[in-house]
């Protein structure tokens, strides 16, 4: 399973995903979040077509508070099943902005490091070359920053999960393989 296990082994994931299937129908599972969220006043929630977004209260969220988004849809083989996919992720502004600094950095190495090399191809001496691994070593200060994030928001993130679970009820949803 990819989420909430003891064993780690992939330790690069960065937002964690897992897939439930339930009993409910797809309007069933909305109407039990919506009503969840109405009662519980440790979880918001607001529902986007047919997807369904579970946060932390903004007074008690920080810059590394998770975001659990909710896809529900019908069963591909049993219509009697519904099929919910969580993605567990940092709010979109924090998600956003991770994926910027990676694109810059990524660039900067990228146009840098050809200039660099084919400056020393050409046999002439070039500073150029110094993008590579600074930009390596920026990148991964930036995805160890991330990690910790991570890291900050676990319990937030198993309170969200919880909230889903107490939600949907535990005998109508269940986990399987992705």
């Amino acid at each position: 399973m990819p989420f909430n296990r003891k064993d780690h082994h992939n330790f690069g994931e960065i937002r964690p995903r897992f897939k439930l299937e339930s009993t409910l129908s797809v309007d069933e599972i909305f109407e039990r979040l919506k009503n969840f969220i109405r009662e519980d006043e440790t979880v918001e929630g607001k529902k986007v077509y047919d997807q369904y977004y579970l946060d932390i209260p903004i007074k008690h969220r920080h810059f590394w508070s998770p975001e659990l988004r909710v896809i529900v849809e019908k069963h591909e083989t049993d219509p009697s099943l519904s099929t919910i996919r969580v993605t567990v992720g940092p709010q979109f502004m924090v998600w956003l902005t991770f994926i910027l600094i990676y694109a810059v950095l990524g660039l900067i190495s990228l146009f840098g490091g050809m200039y660099g090399l084919v400056q020393l191809s050409m046999g002439k001496p070039s500073n150029w070359i110094w993008c590579l691994p600074i930009t390596g070593v920026i990148l991964a200060g930036v995805w160890l920053s991330a990690k910790s994030g991570q890291r900050a928001g676990r319990d937030e993130t198993l309170h969200l999960v919880s909230a889903l679970y107490h939600a949907l009820g535990h005998d109508n949803a269940w986990r399987v393989e992705s």
